[in-house]
């Protein structure tokens, strides 16, 4: 089910790579191949781990890294790297789901939808690799998170997640930039977190988004208050992008997160 479904969105992060690049004008264009022709858990693992090794000598460097992916389960990569340079790291993630399920509430098995609760140390054993680092729960805040499975709704609630919402009725997240000021962040960005009817190239729509330009707003106001370290981008299905009309409005929206 994982690998048919969600097969669209290897072709993602290709292609939104022109655009970011020629938007964000980056030092440094780095590939990191995701051969789907393997087991989906194996070629994720050895992906995540690759990109945790990007983003440590990116941080390292000095770099402000921006990571264009397919699903959610890169961010159990990307935070690895990030932990081994900024300990004190607080995540940000915007979701339409909770992406807190465990192999004991998951309706699906698909890993995505445990990938947060994994870097959590709530784990998915086949994503393990020697020296990865738990992220405090204290250290994470989950923006949107509209739409939960019973099981992952019981999971958060005995968490110290923080949860902010981030939906039609509450396009400023209210509370959230209290929380960031003067922080380290890394922002995480699933793309079904916005009103399908603006955004409907996502595998999984919800219903009660708020418009792009308000995700646009409050990435450009969590940086003017925080230091932000990192941002990834995923969710994105251009098989749904009839004419491939949104990677230039994507670039301009991520960017906002760098001003």
């Amino acid at each position: 089910m994982t690998e048919q479904r969600f097969a669209a969105l290897v072709g993602g992060p290709a292609a939104l790579g022109s655009a970011m690049v020629e938007t964000l004008k980056p030092a440094k264009h780095v590939r990191i191949a995701f051969n789907h022709r393997d087991r989906w858990l194996t070629a994720a693992r050895e992906t995540c781990r690759d990109l945790s090794d990007a983003v440590c000598a990116s941080l390292r460097s000095g770099a402000l890294p921006v990571i264009c992916g397919g699903e959610c389960t890169l961010v159990a990569g990307s935070i690895q790297g990030a932990l081994q340079v900024e300990p004190d790291l607080l995540l940000v993630y915007l979701d339409a789901h909770g992406d807190f399920n465990t192999l004991a509430t998951t309706p699906t098995h698909f890993v995505g939808g445990m990938c947060l609760a994994h870097v959590c140390g709530k784990q998915v054993a086949a994503l393990l690799w020697p020296g990865v680092k738990k992220m405090p729960e204290e250290q994470v805040i989950l923006v949107g998170g509209r739409e939960l499975d019973p099981g992952e709704a019981g999971n958060l609630s005995r968490s110290h997640v923080g949860r902010v919402p981030f939906d039609a009725g509450h396009p400023d997240a209210p509370g959230l930039l209290a929380l960031v000021r003067r922080r380290p962040v890394w922002i995480h960005v699933d793309l079904d977190v916005v009103d399908p009817r603006e955004l409907g190239a996502v595998v999984t729509p919800v219903e009660g988004g708020p418009p792009l330009s308000a995700l646009e707003t409050l990435l450009a106001q969590i940086a003017s208050v925080s230091d932000v370290r990192g941002i990834e981008l995923c969710g994105y299905d251009p098989s749904k992008d009839a004419g491939s009309m949104l990677p230039g409005a994507l670039a301009r929206t991520v960017s906002a997160a760098l001003a």
